[in-house]
């Protein structure tokens, strides 16, 4: 059946429910859905939680490191790729959005 989490998650089980209704982004809800359902002791494994939430045993291990590093903010958070800078900006652009 897999391991048995032992996962301390600060947050309360009425401010977690609160979070899931109120999540905007899918990746937040899928995360907070994961805390909520740690915190009321539904589930007790990375297996059982992966196979719930459609994902793999390594993403719930990753997200629940970033609870611990970062808490609930660093598990909310999405990184954007950089991507490259504008060859055109400032000025220039905004003559070119006139045509």
């Amino acid at each position: 059946m897999g391991l048995k989490l032992q996962v301390e998650i600060k947050q309360s089980t009425e401010e977690l429910e609160k979070a899931v209704k109120y999540a905007v982004e899918a990746s937040s809800l899928e995360r907070l859905q994961m805390l909520y359902w740690l915190k009321t002791g539904q589930f007790t494994s990375r297996r059982t939680l992966a196979e719930r939430l459609g994902r793999d045993e390594a993403t719930i291990t990753r997200w629940l490191k970033k609870y611990k590093d970062g808490g609930y903010r660093g598990l909310l958070e999405v990184k954007q790729a950089p991507g490259k800078e504008p060859i055109v900006t400032g000025e220039h652009l905004e003559r070119f959005r006139g045509f």
